[in-house]
């Protein structure tokens, strides 16, 4: 306290008292669903890093100049663990310890295959090579573009290491290559939405996988309106920025309101699921503090969170770092080693790659 003086010092415990019940809320704001007077409560979570980051300094501040003062972010860590080891799990098993028998799994958003950085819509593809040199036992793709899918349906070599490969019916964009036979292939529709799921059924051995691979409702901001973003955030008295930065959190309103109703129409669907294996998996647009994420949470594992380490960023365009593809396995599947892989930079996502077992 000697070092910084109560002038300073209680009005900085005032800040931290703020900010700690600020990372509170972003822990468990999205509980509420976002419709009603509370649709950003499910948004709070995006807040969540630069608000842990804020309560950590104040940790080091006060243990350095007034240990009674640590007491605050002492406090607010303890209350936000659980959360916070959803959102940055620490699990150090290497991948090469993990035993047999487990199989490997991949979801993965293309981003068309990298449509914004190469046109080689063959099987030359540099995402698509990308993707079967993986040599994951099942692969989920979304924003997979038919042309390219099609013509991987119809290689040789591909067939060769994938012979079951199916695109969703109709005008979705998602796609499996599998290793297993698939005996089913459909596509669930989303109301007033382009994006979309499709539900597959996967013969393993003599028991039968279920696999619900979404794309959930996307935020639809334009480069224009992340950039004016920015800009409002190096210079929030600018006016025209500012209302630029109310039209994109307008759009993510919409958005996230939208993904909680497909995420419990996916979830009601996945409850009352016959098959022996559950998998939900896929872009949710949505972080682990988020509404659409805790739908699933609540009856499913999160294999990231369950066998990963870190924060496991998928997303990464437009200096926005966040893990908002996911795979849920039902409570019989166990994840045994999960990971991000940043080889490939053409998509806006990285895939997200499992080591599960059936038990």
């Amino acid at each position: 306290m000697k070092l910084i003086g109560k002038l300073v010092a209680y009005p900085l415990l005032a800040v931290n008292i703020i900010t700690a019940l600020l990372l509170i809320f972003s822990c468990y704001g999205s509980m509420a669903a976002p419709i009603g007077r509370w649709p950003f409560a499910s948004l709070s979570g995006l807040a969540f890093p630069f608000l842990y980051l804020f309560n950590f300094v104040f940790l080091v501040l006060w243990l350095l100049t007034w240990k009674k003062g640590a007491l605050v972010p002492i406090v607010t860590i303890l209350i936000c663990l659980f959360p916070t080891l959803k959102y940055f799990p620490l699990h150090f098993l290497k991948a090469d310890k993990v035993q047999d028998p487990y199989i490997t799994i991949v979801t993965y958003n293309t981003e068309g295959f990298g449509m914004d950085d190469n046109k080689d819509w063959t099987t030359n593809n540099p995402v698509l090579m990308y993707t079967l040199d993986l040599n994951a036992d099942i692969v989920f793709l979304q924003e997979a573009s038919k042309d390219v899918m099609k013509k991987a349906a119809g290689e040789k070599k591909i067939k060769a290491l994938y012979p079951h490969i199916q695109t969703a019916p109709g005008s979705s964009d998602m796609a499996c290559f599998s290793k297993y036979p698939i005996i089913k292939n459909e596509s669930i529709s989303f109301e007033n939405s382009g994006n979309g799921c499709q539900y597959l059924r996967i013969l393993i051995g003599g028991d039968t996988l279920a696999v619900y691979n979404c794309h959930l409702q996307s935020n639809q901001l334009k480069e224009t309106e992340i950039s004016e973003y920015h800009q409002f955030i190096k210079n929030p008295t600018d006016s025209t920025h500012y209302k630029a930065s109310k039209k994109v959190l307008k759009n993510l309103l919409e958005s996230t309101s939208q993904r909680a109703g497909q995420a419990r129409l996916i979830a009601d669907r996945a409850r009352s699921e016959t098959a022996k294996y559950l998998i939900v998996c896929g872009d949710f647009n949505d972080t682990p503090l988020s509404y659409s994420y805790r739908v699933f949470n609540r009856f499913m594992n999160d294999a990231y969170a369950k066998s990963g380490v870190g924060m496991g960023i998928t997303y990464h365009e437009h200096r926005l770092y966040y893990r908002i593809d996911h795979i849920f396995c039902s409570r019989n599947i166990t994840p045994l080693y999960t990971w991000i892989d940043r080889i490939q930079k053409d998509s806006d996502h990285y895939p997200v790659i499992s080591k599960i077992r059936l038990e």
